[in-house]
Protein backbone atom coordinates (compact mmCIF):
# COMPACT_ATOMS: atom_id res chain seq x y z
CA UNK A 1 0.00 0.00 0.00
CA UNK A 2 1.35 3.42 -0.92
CA UNK A 3 1.74 6.20 1.62
CA UNK A 4 -1.21 8.00 0.06
CA UNK A 5 -3.41 4.90 0.33
CA UNK A 6 -2.37 4.39 3.93
CA UNK A 7 -3.22 8.01 4.73
CA UNK A 8 -6.66 7.70 3.12
CA UNK A 9 -7.36 4.48 5.03
CA UNK A 10 -6.36 6.09 8.32
CA UNK A 11 -8.61 9.09 7.68
CA UNK A 12 -11.74 6.96 7.38
CA UNK A 13 -10.94 4.56 10.24
CA UNK A 14 -12.63 6.85 12.73
CA UNK A 15 -15.84 7.86 10.98
CA UNK A 16 -17.18 10.24 13.60
CA UNK A 17 -13.96 12.24 13.96
CA UNK A 18 -13.48 12.38 10.19
CA UNK A 19 -17.06 13.56 9.67
CA UNK A 20 -16.69 16.32 12.24
CA UNK A 21 -13.44 17.52 10.71
CA UNK A 22 -14.87 17.47 7.20
CA UNK A 23 -17.95 19.36 8.34
CA UNK A 24 -15.76 22.01 9.97
CA UNK A 25 -13.58 22.42 6.87
CA UNK A 26 -16.53 22.23 4.48
CA UNK A 27 -18.55 24.83 6.36
CA UNK A 28 -15.51 27.08 6.61
CA UNK A 29 -14.86 26.85 2.87
CA UNK A 30 -18.55 27.30 2.00
CA UNK A 31 -18.87 30.35 4.23
CA UNK A 32 -15.69 31.80 2.78
CA UNK A 33 -16.89 31.38 -0.81
CA UNK A 34 -20.34 32.81 -0.08
CA UNK A 35 -19.01 35.72 1.95
CA UNK A 36 -16.22 36.63 -0.48
CA UNK A 37 -18.74 36.93 -3.30
CA UNK A 38 -21.10 38.89 -1.07
CA UNK A 39 -18.39 41.35 -0.04
CA UNK A 40 -17.13 41.64 -3.63
CA UNK A 41 -20.68 42.27 -4.81
CA UNK A 42 -21.11 44.89 -2.09
CA UNK A 43 -18.07 46.79 -3.33
CA UNK A 44 -18.89 46.27 -7.02
CA UNK A 45 -22.48 47.42 -6.58
CA UNK A 46 -21.71 50.47 -4.46
CA UNK A 47 -18.88 51.64 -6.70
CA UNK A 48 -20.97 51.04 -9.82
CA UNK A 49 -23.92 52.91 -8.31
CA UNK A 50 -21.79 55.91 -7.42
CA UNK A 51 -20.22 56.01 -10.89
CA UNK A 52 -23.55 55.74 -12.73
CA UNK A 53 -25.58 57.95 -10.40
CA UNK A 54 -23.16 60.73 -9.57
CA UNK A 55 -19.50 60.79 -10.48
CA UNK A 56 -19.00 59.17 -13.87
CA UNK A 57 -15.73 57.31 -14.44
CA UNK A 58 -13.66 60.50 -14.19
CA UNK A 59 -14.11 64.26 -14.18
CA UNK A 60 -12.22 67.27 -15.45
CA UNK A 61 -12.34 70.45 -13.32
CA UNK A 62 -10.27 73.52 -12.70
CA UNK A 63 -7.60 72.85 -10.11
CA UNK A 64 -8.91 73.82 -6.66
CA UNK A 65 -12.58 73.86 -7.69
CA UNK A 66 -13.69 71.37 -5.03
CA UNK A 67 -12.09 73.48 -2.29
CA UNK A 68 -13.64 76.74 -3.46
CA UNK A 69 -16.99 75.58 -4.83
CA UNK A 70 -18.87 76.15 -1.57
CA UNK A 71 -17.89 79.86 -1.49
CA UNK A 72 -17.26 80.72 -5.12
CA UNK A 73 -19.03 78.07 -7.23
CA UNK A 74 -18.68 79.96 -10.52
CA UNK A 75 -15.15 81.36 -10.24
CA UNK A 76 -13.40 78.26 -11.62
CA UNK A 77 -15.25 77.12 -14.72
CA UNK A 78 -14.21 74.99 -17.68
CA UNK A 79 -14.37 77.15 -20.79
CA UNK A 80 -14.84 76.01 -24.38
CA UNK A 81 -16.94 73.02 -23.31
CA UNK A 82 -18.27 72.00 -26.75
CA UNK A 83 -14.84 71.80 -28.38
CA UNK A 84 -13.40 70.00 -25.36
CA UNK A 85 -16.22 67.45 -25.43
CA UNK A 86 -15.64 66.67 -29.12
CA UNK A 87 -11.93 66.12 -28.54
CA UNK A 88 -12.44 63.94 -25.47
CA UNK A 89 -14.94 61.70 -27.25
CA UNK A 90 -12.20 60.81 -29.73
CA UNK A 91 -9.94 59.49 -26.96
CA UNK A 92 -9.37 55.80 -26.25
CA UNK A 93 -11.81 54.18 -23.81
CA UNK A 94 -14.10 57.22 -23.52
CA UNK A 95 -17.73 56.43 -24.41
CA UNK A 96 -19.46 59.50 -23.02
CA UNK A 97 -18.69 63.11 -22.10
CA UNK A 98 -21.13 65.51 -20.50
CA UNK A 99 -20.82 69.00 -19.02
CA UNK A 100 -22.44 69.98 -15.74
CA UNK A 101 -22.88 73.43 -14.25
CA UNK A 102 -23.35 73.35 -10.46
CA UNK A 103 -24.75 76.33 -8.56
CA UNK A 104 -26.86 77.15 -5.48
CA UNK A 105 -30.46 77.56 -6.61
CA UNK A 106 -33.77 78.66 -5.17
CA UNK A 107 -36.76 76.99 -6.83
CA UNK A 108 -39.92 79.04 -6.43
CA UNK A 109 -43.53 77.91 -6.91
CA UNK A 110 -46.80 79.75 -6.13
CA UNK A 111 -47.09 77.68 -2.95
CA UNK A 112 -43.55 78.12 -1.64
CA UNK A 113 -39.85 77.86 -2.35
CA UNK A 114 -36.95 75.49 -1.63
CA UNK A 115 -33.18 75.82 -1.79
CA UNK A 116 -31.48 73.09 -3.78
CA UNK A 117 -28.29 72.34 -5.64
CA UNK A 118 -29.01 73.44 -9.17
CA UNK A 119 -27.27 71.44 -11.87
CA UNK A 120 -27.36 72.46 -15.49
CA UNK A 121 -26.87 69.39 -17.65
CA UNK A 122 -26.16 68.73 -21.30
CA UNK A 123 -29.28 66.56 -21.49
CA UNK A 124 -28.47 64.30 -24.44
CA UNK A 125 -24.85 63.84 -23.40
CA UNK A 126 -25.92 63.12 -19.82
CA UNK A 127 -27.64 59.95 -21.04
CA UNK A 128 -24.16 58.55 -21.74
CA UNK A 129 -22.71 59.17 -18.27
CA UNK A 130 -25.55 58.77 -15.75
CA UNK A 131 -28.86 56.98 -15.20
CA UNK A 132 -30.88 60.17 -14.71
CA UNK A 133 -32.89 59.69 -17.92
CA UNK A 134 -33.96 56.23 -16.67
CA UNK A 135 -35.20 57.53 -13.32
CA UNK A 136 -38.05 59.72 -14.56
CA UNK A 137 -41.25 58.65 -12.76
CA UNK A 138 -43.61 61.30 -14.17
CA UNK A 139 -43.49 63.52 -17.23
CA UNK A 140 -40.45 63.25 -19.47
CA UNK A 141 -36.72 63.73 -19.53
CA UNK A 142 -35.23 66.98 -20.82
CA UNK A 143 -35.43 66.94 -24.62
CA UNK A 144 -33.19 69.88 -25.51
CA UNK A 145 -35.80 72.58 -24.96
CA UNK A 146 -35.82 74.70 -21.77
CA UNK A 147 -37.05 72.88 -18.70
CA UNK A 148 -36.40 71.63 -15.19
CA UNK A 149 -36.53 68.29 -13.39
CA UNK A 150 -37.09 67.95 -9.64
CA UNK A 151 -37.45 65.03 -7.28
CA UNK A 152 -40.91 63.60 -6.71
CA UNK A 153 -40.69 64.50 -3.01
CA UNK A 154 -39.82 68.13 -3.83
CA UNK A 155 -42.78 68.34 -6.20
CA UNK A 156 -45.10 67.16 -3.43
CA UNK A 157 -43.58 69.68 -1.05
CA UNK A 158 -44.14 72.53 -3.52
CA UNK A 159 -47.54 71.12 -4.50
CA UNK A 160 -46.77 71.25 -8.20
CA UNK A 161 -47.29 68.84 -11.07
CA UNK A 162 -45.60 68.25 -14.40
CA UNK A 163 -46.23 71.21 -16.67
CA UNK A 164 -46.18 73.82 -13.91
CA UNK A 165 -43.99 76.88 -14.38
CA UNK A 166 -41.27 77.23 -11.76
CA UNK A 167 -39.04 80.22 -11.11
CA UNK A 168 -35.35 79.48 -10.54
CA UNK A 169 -33.33 82.15 -8.75
CA UNK A 170 -29.51 82.15 -8.65
CA UNK A 171 -26.62 84.56 -8.16
CA UNK A 172 -24.06 84.85 -10.94
CA UNK A 173 -20.30 85.28 -10.48
CA UNK A 174 -20.72 89.05 -10.34
CA UNK A 175 -23.12 88.94 -7.40
CA UNK A 176 -26.22 89.69 -9.45
CA UNK A 177 -29.35 87.70 -8.64
CA UNK A 178 -31.09 86.46 -11.77
CA UNK A 179 -34.28 84.52 -12.38
CA UNK A 180 -35.61 82.31 -15.12
CA UNK A 181 -39.03 80.73 -15.57
CA UNK A 182 -38.95 77.10 -16.67
CA UNK A 183 -41.62 74.45 -17.22
CA UNK A 184 -41.45 71.40 -14.97
CA UNK A 185 -40.71 68.70 -17.54
CA UNK A 186 -40.55 65.70 -15.27
CA UNK A 187 -40.10 64.20 -11.82
CA UNK A 188 -37.26 61.84 -10.99
CA UNK A 189 -36.70 59.36 -8.18
CA UNK A 190 -33.41 57.60 -7.53
CA UNK A 191 -34.78 55.99 -4.37
CA UNK A 192 -31.99 57.86 -2.63
CA UNK A 193 -33.01 60.76 -0.43
CA UNK A 194 -29.66 62.56 -0.60
CA UNK A 195 -30.25 63.13 -4.33
CA UNK A 196 -34.04 63.11 -4.63
CA UNK A 197 -34.49 65.85 -2.05
CA UNK A 198 -31.54 68.10 -2.82
CA UNK A 199 -30.98 68.48 -6.59
CA UNK A 200 -32.83 70.21 -9.40
CA UNK A 201 -31.70 69.55 -12.99
CA UNK A 202 -31.96 72.28 -15.61
CA UNK A 203 -31.09 72.22 -19.29
CA UNK A 204 -27.56 73.55 -19.80
CA UNK A 205 -28.54 76.40 -22.12
CA UNK A 206 -31.04 77.90 -19.66
CA UNK A 207 -28.52 77.53 -16.85
CA UNK A 208 -25.78 79.33 -18.77
CA UNK A 209 -28.21 82.17 -19.57
CA UNK A 210 -29.34 82.36 -15.94
CA UNK A 211 -25.78 82.64 -14.68
CA UNK A 212 -24.57 84.89 -17.50
CA UNK A 213 -22.04 82.34 -18.71
CA UNK A 214 -20.98 81.48 -22.22
CA UNK A 215 -19.87 78.01 -23.28
CA UNK A 216 -18.79 77.20 -19.71
CA UNK A 217 -19.41 74.39 -17.23
CA UNK A 218 -18.05 73.66 -13.78
CA UNK A 219 -17.18 70.04 -14.48
CA UNK A 220 -16.86 67.70 -17.44
CA UNK A 221 -17.90 64.14 -16.63
CA UNK A 222 -16.46 61.21 -18.61
CA UNK A 223 -17.75 57.66 -18.88
CA UNK A 224 -16.20 54.41 -20.10
CA UNK A 225 -16.23 50.68 -19.36
CA UNK A 226 -12.92 50.88 -17.48
CA UNK A 227 -12.89 53.85 -15.05
CA UNK A 228 -9.15 53.63 -14.42
CA UNK A 229 -8.44 53.74 -18.16
CA UNK A 230 -10.78 56.72 -18.59
CA UNK A 231 -8.99 58.60 -15.80
CA UNK A 232 -5.58 57.87 -17.33
CA UNK A 233 -6.81 58.87 -20.78
CA UNK A 234 -8.15 62.18 -19.47
CA UNK A 235 -4.88 62.98 -17.73
CA UNK A 236 -2.86 62.02 -20.79
CA UNK A 237 -5.09 64.23 -22.95
CA UNK A 238 -4.63 67.24 -20.66
CA UNK A 239 -0.84 66.75 -20.64
CA UNK A 240 -0.61 66.56 -24.41
CA UNK A 241 -3.12 69.33 -25.17
CA UNK A 242 -1.69 72.20 -23.21
CA UNK A 243 -3.74 74.71 -25.15
CA UNK A 244 -6.97 72.95 -24.28
CA UNK A 245 -6.18 72.77 -20.58
CA UNK A 246 -4.73 76.24 -20.20
CA UNK A 247 -7.18 78.99 -19.19
CA UNK A 248 -7.45 82.23 -21.14
CA UNK A 249 -6.34 84.12 -18.05
CA UNK A 250 -2.69 83.16 -17.29
CA UNK A 251 -3.38 83.70 -13.57
CA UNK A 252 -6.23 81.15 -13.60
CA UNK A 253 -5.68 77.53 -12.67
CA UNK A 254 -5.28 74.70 -15.19
CA UNK A 255 -7.64 71.82 -15.83
CA UNK A 256 -7.09 68.65 -13.81
CA UNK A 257 -8.52 65.15 -14.29
CA UNK A 258 -9.73 63.23 -11.23
CA UNK A 259 -10.85 59.62 -10.85
CA UNK A 260 -14.32 58.92 -9.49
CA UNK A 261 -12.85 57.97 -6.08
CA UNK A 262 -11.94 61.61 -5.49
CA UNK A 263 -15.65 62.43 -5.23
CA UNK A 264 -16.61 59.45 -3.08
CA UNK A 265 -13.85 59.28 -0.46
CA UNK A 266 -16.18 58.64 2.48
CA UNK A 267 -17.96 55.81 0.68
CA UNK A 268 -14.72 54.17 -0.48
CA UNK A 269 -13.34 54.39 3.05
CA UNK A 270 -16.52 52.82 4.43
CA UNK A 271 -16.34 49.93 1.95
CA UNK A 272 -12.69 49.31 2.83
CA UNK A 273 -13.55 49.27 6.55
CA UNK A 274 -16.38 46.78 6.00
CA UNK A 275 -14.10 44.58 3.88
CA UNK A 276 -11.35 44.57 6.50
CA UNK A 277 -13.92 43.66 9.16
CA UNK A 278 -14.94 40.64 7.10
CA UNK A 279 -11.32 39.52 6.75
CA UNK A 280 -10.87 39.73 10.53
CA UNK A 281 -13.93 37.50 10.98
CA UNK A 282 -12.56 35.07 8.38
CA UNK A 283 -9.22 34.84 10.23
CA UNK A 284 -11.04 34.05 13.48
CA UNK A 285 -13.16 31.41 11.71
CA UNK A 286 -10.17 29.58 10.27
CA UNK A 287 -8.25 29.90 13.54
CA UNK A 288 -11.08 27.93 15.17
CA UNK A 289 -10.86 25.34 12.39
CA UNK A 290 -7.10 25.04 12.97
CA UNK A 291 -7.67 24.47 16.68
CA UNK A 292 -10.26 21.80 15.89
CA UNK A 293 -7.94 19.99 13.46
CA UNK A 294 -5.07 20.24 15.96
CA UNK A 295 -7.16 18.61 18.66
CA UNK A 296 -8.46 15.90 16.32
CA UNK A 297 -5.07 14.98 14.86
CA UNK A 298 -3.47 15.00 18.31
CA UNK A 299 -6.08 12.50 19.50
CA UNK A 300 -5.45 10.39 16.40
CA UNK A 301 -1.70 10.29 17.03
CA UNK A 302 -2.25 9.49 20.71
CA UNK A 303 -4.59 6.57 19.90
CA UNK A 304 -2.26 5.18 17.22
CA UNK A 305 1.07 5.64 18.97
CA UNK A 306 1.84 1.90 19.00
CA UNK A 307 0.95 1.60 15.30
CA UNK A 308 3.13 4.58 14.40
CA UNK A 309 6.00 3.24 16.48
CA UNK A 310 5.70 -0.14 14.74
CA UNK A 311 5.85 1.57 11.36
CA UNK A 312 8.98 3.36 12.52
CA UNK A 313 10.43 0.01 13.63
CA UNK A 314 9.95 -1.61 10.22
CA UNK A 315 11.68 1.20 8.37
CA UNK A 316 9.55 4.37 8.42
CA UNK A 317 11.79 7.35 8.78
CA UNK A 318 10.86 10.38 10.88
CA UNK A 319 10.15 12.39 7.73
CA UNK A 320 7.89 9.63 6.37
CA UNK A 321 5.89 9.49 9.61
CA UNK A 322 5.48 13.25 9.51
CA UNK A 323 4.37 13.09 5.88
CA UNK A 324 1.80 10.43 6.72
CA UNK A 325 0.04 12.66 9.25
CA UNK A 326 0.17 15.66 6.91
CA UNK A 327 -1.23 13.55 4.05
CA UNK A 328 -4.11 12.52 6.30
CA UNK A 329 -4.79 16.21 6.99
CA UNK A 330 -4.56 17.01 3.27
CA UNK A 331 -7.04 14.23 2.48
CA UNK A 332 -9.44 15.65 5.06
CA UNK A 333 -9.01 19.10 3.56
CA UNK A 334 -9.55 17.91 -0.03
CA UNK A 335 -12.79 16.10 0.77
CA UNK A 336 -13.97 18.92 3.04
CA UNK A 337 -13.21 21.54 0.39
CA UNK A 338 -15.15 19.66 -2.29
CA UNK A 339 -18.04 19.29 0.15
CA UNK A 340 -17.83 23.03 0.88
CA UNK A 341 -18.04 23.89 -2.82
CA UNK A 342 -21.07 21.62 -3.24
CA UNK A 343 -22.82 23.12 -0.23
CA UNK A 344 -22.14 26.67 -1.40
CA UNK A 345 -23.20 26.07 -5.04
CA UNK A 346 -26.98 26.70 -4.62
CA UNK A 347 -26.32 29.75 -2.43
CA UNK A 348 -23.83 31.11 -4.96
CA UNK A 349 -26.38 30.62 -7.73
CA UNK A 350 -29.12 32.34 -5.76
CA UNK A 351 -27.04 35.34 -4.70
CA UNK A 352 -25.07 35.73 -7.91
CA UNK A 353 -27.69 34.97 -10.59
CA UNK A 354 -31.10 35.50 -9.01
CA UNK A 355 -30.08 38.20 -6.55
CA UNK A 356 -31.78 39.41 -3.39
CA UNK A 357 -34.47 42.09 -3.13
CA UNK A 358 -33.09 44.42 -0.47
CA UNK A 359 -34.92 47.63 -1.35
CA UNK A 360 -37.32 47.29 1.58
CA UNK A 361 -34.43 46.97 4.04
CA UNK A 362 -32.37 50.00 2.93
CA UNK A 363 -33.04 53.21 4.90
CA UNK A 364 -33.93 56.24 2.79
CA UNK A 365 -30.97 58.17 4.15
CA UNK A 366 -28.47 55.37 3.43
CA UNK A 367 -25.50 57.15 1.79
CA UNK A 368 -25.46 55.00 -1.35
CA UNK A 369 -28.15 54.79 -4.07
CA UNK A 370 -29.01 51.09 -3.87
CA UNK A 371 -31.41 49.61 -6.39
CA UNK A 372 -33.97 46.90 -5.79
CA UNK A 373 -32.01 43.73 -6.56
CA UNK A 374 -28.58 43.07 -5.08
CA UNK A 375 -26.28 40.53 -6.74
CA UNK A 376 -23.17 38.99 -5.22
CA UNK A 377 -20.09 39.04 -7.44
CA UNK A 378 -18.27 35.68 -7.53
CA UNK A 379 -14.86 35.35 -9.11
CA UNK A 380 -12.40 32.50 -9.69
CA UNK A 381 -9.94 33.73 -7.07
CA UNK A 382 -12.67 33.43 -4.40
CA UNK A 383 -12.71 29.66 -4.91
CA UNK A 384 -8.93 29.42 -5.10
CA UNK A 385 -8.51 31.42 -1.89
CA UNK A 386 -11.23 29.47 -0.08
CA UNK A 387 -9.67 26.13 -1.06
CA UNK A 388 -6.20 27.38 -0.06
CA UNK A 389 -7.49 28.47 3.33
CA UNK A 390 -9.26 25.14 3.88
CA UNK A 391 -6.14 23.13 3.02
CA UNK A 392 -3.89 25.55 4.87
CA UNK A 393 -6.00 25.39 8.02
CA UNK A 394 -5.99 21.59 7.95
CA UNK A 395 -2.22 21.38 7.43
CA UNK A 396 -1.56 24.02 10.07
CA UNK A 397 -3.64 22.06 12.56
CA UNK A 398 -1.71 18.87 11.74
CA UNK A 399 1.83 20.29 12.06
CA UNK A 400 2.28 19.70 15.80
CA UNK A 401 0.72 16.19 15.76
CA UNK A 402 2.92 15.30 12.76
CA UNK A 403 5.99 16.49 14.62
CA UNK A 404 4.99 14.45 17.64
CA UNK A 405 4.42 11.32 15.53
CA UNK A 406 7.92 11.67 14.05
CA UNK A 407 9.49 11.88 17.52
CA UNK A 408 7.80 8.86 19.13
CA UNK A 409 10.39 6.74 21.03
CA UNK A 410 10.11 3.40 19.23
CA UNK A 411 11.24 0.92 21.90
CA UNK A 412 9.43 2.55 24.80
CA UNK A 413 6.24 3.03 22.82
CA UNK A 414 6.02 -0.56 21.61
CA UNK A 415 6.93 -2.01 24.94
CA UNK A 416 5.07 0.13 27.44
CA UNK A 417 3.09 2.77 25.58
CA UNK A 418 3.26 6.46 26.30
Amino acid sequence: MTLYGLAARNVFRNGRRTALNMIAIGLGVALMVVCLGWVQGYATYIYGAIIHFQTGSAQILREGYEDQSARFPLDLTVTGYRALRSQLLAQKGVTGVSGRLDFPARVIAPTGAVRLLGQGIDAESEREVSVLSKKIVAGSYLDGSPGILVGAAIARKLKVEVGAILQVSATDRYGVENRVALPLRGLFSFGYGAMDDSIAYLDLGSTQDLLDLGDEVTRVVLAGPLPTEVEQTARSYLRSHVGASAPADPAAKPLVAYGWQEFAKATVSGVHTDTYSFYVIAVILFALIIVGILNSMSMSVHERHRELAALRAIGFKRLTARRLILLEAATLAAVGTVAGFLVSAPIVYWLGIRGVDIAAYIPKDFPVPFGEIYHADYRLWHYVLSAALGVGASLAGALLPARRAARLPIAETIGAGI
